[in-house]
């Protein structure tokens, strides 16, 4: 255990004997933190630290603030797989990767800043989650992309397959204006600590520029394997005109020799 002990400014008598902060070597963060693990969507779990702020003299605020700062971000990027955002604001600091988040700030604040926390961290792992859809599909483009110009007989085989990349595109669509409005959410009047974090949070996540990515290649997907369809159901069209017209040759052949035998018959009489 490492411990931290606060003095008591000697010029300041009004303010209490701030306690000691107390952190856990083996989780890096004050005792006094309340760890929790949320599912914010997609399956995807984020665990938020709520860390309350000790009361410290005037000279040794800013040094425990940045201790604390500093290993909520240690904590946080132990298990992060890119960049950790630190985000601060009025006295208060937000840390955050998709996975771990910490929210830092006096009591009465904390409140705020979780749920500043949860509710970006639930429209950012949504479109994560598209993100990696994306992804996924964009994969298999340059093979399925000459269907959606000329289809042939080798197409046929491949044609549920084409058919369910083409209602993902669709879902993923869907799903992207429907999280849409969430992002571009303007912030409230007047402005509140929750509100101002949002924002910068979306602003450090690039989560708006994220989103205008992820519709443009949305839109591809969907326009190839919606040509694929078309062309997909040309071919069966023809196909079923081409046995269609079979059939009516057939017919007609037959025709031709009953009223042949017939009359082969009838000459024989």
């Amino acid at each position: 255990m490492i411990t931290t002990r606060l003095p008591a400014s000697p010029t300041d008598p009004s303010l209490a004997e701030p306690a000691a902060v107390t952190f856990a070597a083996s989780e890096g963060l004050p005792t006094n933190a309340a760890v929790e693990r949320l599912v914010v969507g997609a399956g995807m779990v984020l665990e938020l630290a709520s860390l309350t702020l000790p009361i410290t003299t005037p000279t040794t605020h800013d040094d425990v603030v940045a201790e604390v700062v500093a290993m909520a971000a240690a904590w946080v990027a132990a298990i992060a797989e890119g960049p950790v955002l630190q985000v601060p604001l009025h006295g208060t600091h937000l840390v955050w990767s998709p996975r771990r988040a910490a929210a830092i700030g006096p009591a009465d604040r904390l409140g705020a800043l979780r749920s500043a926390l949860i509710d970006f961290a639930r429209i950012d792992a949504e479109v994560r989650d598209i993100e990696r859809h994306i992804v996924s599909g964009l994969e298999h483009v340059d093979a399925d992309a000459s269907f959606a110009f000329v289809c042939d007989e080798a197409a046929l085989p491949r044609r549920r397959e084409l058919a369910d990349r083409f209602r993902e595109a669709v879902s993923l669509r869907r799903r992207l204006a429907v999280v849409a409005p969430a992002v571009h959410h303007p912030a409230p009047q007047p402005p509140t600590l929750a509100g101002q974090l949002g924002e910068r949070l979306r602003d450090r996540s690039r989560l708006t520029d994220r989103l205008e990515h992820a519709v443009d290649q949305a839109d591809l997907l969907e326009r190839v394997y919606a040509g694929c369809g078309d062309r997909v159901s040309e071919l069966v069209i023809s196909r079923r005109h081409a046995t269609l017209e079979w059939v009516i040759v057939l017919l007609l052949v037959a025709e031709v020799l009953l009223i042949a035998v017939d009359l082969l018959a009838q000459r024989g009489s």
